[in-house]
């Protein structure tokens, strides 16, 4: 009879309504407990603490459940091709990043399963240090200006007093001037000069301190010359 609706039909729309409600209900709790299980390992915190020799960074996050982590990082958002993971389960979470390059921008994202975590979609990132500079002074040698025996200073033959890059006899004027006494080598022996003839004596290659101030230079070649004439 038209106007009645089968029984059946009633049935079978009862029936398709109820597995549709059923299948709604369980789609949503199976979400929420995927949310709550995100929101648990969900890193909070998130910082990096950078090494003094710009070579490592420290990357720490916390969970409100334990957890074990990775972090994937390189020097591109793009290629976060790195991995340094954690090695037991935690709540308060670090992973050592090392071997990196000294002020250079790194990229990461945190993996925790087949979660992945970074900056709303975007990796985060951080800059190392840059090498730090060489502190060790310099130490420029520098010629000694006098040695002290007692209170006095004594002048030697080998110390460029006047710091003109040149051991010469002014040296010694300059130490003597400051107060120095110059100790003299000693002299060849007497019985060797007068005995030696003046006109066979060669004062250019002289080897004689002739005025006894410690050093064989010109004034002694004059002393030699002096000598030839008498």
């Amino acid at each position: 009879m038209k106007g009645k609706i089968n029984t059946k039909t009633i049935v079978l729309i009862v029936v398709s309504l109820a597995v549709i409600g059923l299948l709604v209900f369980g789609i949503n709790q199976i979400r929420t407990m995927m949310s709550g299980a995100s929101s648990d390992v969900e890193p909070q915190g998130v910082t990096v603490v950078l090494g003094d020799d710009g070579k490592t960074a420290t990357i720490t996050w916390t969970s409100n459940k334990e957890s074990m982590g990775k972090v994937e990082y390189g020097t591109t958002a793009a290629s976060l091709v790195l991995m340094s993971a954690e090695s037991s389960m935690a709540m308060d979470h670090r992973v050592l990043l090392s071997s990196l390059q000294p002020g250079k921008t790194y990229h990461y994202r945190i993996r925790i399963g087949e979660e992945i975590f970074d900056n709303g979609g975007i990796p985060y990132n951080f800059k190392t240090k840059a090498d730090k500079p060489d502190s060790t002074p310099t130490v420029t040698p520098t010629a000694v200006t006098s040695q002290a025996t007692g209170s006095a200073i004594i002048c030697d033959a080998k110390t460029d007093y006047n710091k003109d890059g040149i051991v010469n006899s002014f040296d010694l004027m300059a130490c003597k001037k400051d107060g120095g006494k110059v100790v003299a080598t000693s002299p060849a022996p007497a019985s060797t000069i007068r005995t030696t003839t003046p006109s066979t004596i060669n004062c250019d290659n002289n080897t004689v301190d002739y005025n006894s101030d410690g050093v064989i230079n010109s004034i002694d070649k004059i002393n030699c010359l002096q000598s030839k004439r008498r």
